[in-house]
């Protein structure tokens, strides 16, 4: 699994790529997870998992730095209009660790779940008797980005 840790400048996102390489390669089920940092998503994007890091900002702190808010807003937006999906990484130190650990072997055990792609299997369901919402949701999205607007 290749998995990616993006976000705002200041926001730990080197350390957690370090603290993250050692627990997945302490760990045998993970040991040949690749954990790699980048500043912004970019296309094409040949990752497994994207983390984007939380701004755990002190309560204290009554006026967060201008530019750390943009930069994670501009990530969120790149994100999202790249459709990439995410998760985010919350906590300071170990349990920032943690929360990214978790989301990696969730994210690992629902993609060792699904089936493979109906391209990769060379079977293909006869879409008037299939009933997977996923399914239709791609079919659905793959039209609208060709059309380029929903018609009703």
């Amino acid at each position: 699994m290749n998995i990616v840790v993006v976000g705002a400048p200041g926001t730990g996102k080197s350390s957690l790529v370090q603290a993250l390489r050692q627990a997945l390669q302490a760990d045998a089920d993970t040991s040949g997870f690749t954990v790699t940092e980048h500043g912004a998503p970019h296309q094409p994007h040949p990752y497994d998992l994207t983390l984007l890091m939380g701004l755990d900002l002190p309560r204290h702190c009554a006026q967060p730095d201008p530019d750390v808010l943009r930069s994670d807003a501009h990530l969120r937006h790149t994100l999202g209009s790249q459709a990439i999906a995410y998760a985010v990484v919350y906590g300071k130190a170990q349990a920032r660790t943690e929360c990214a650990l978790q989301a990696i072997r969730y994210h690992h055990k629902r993609s060792a779940k699904r089936p493979p792609s109906a391209a990769a299997s060379g079977w293909h369901w006869n879409c008037e008797t299939c009933s997977d919402a996923e399914c239709e949701h791609r079919l659905f999205s793959a039209l609208v980005k060709t059309s380029g607007s929903v018609r009703p």
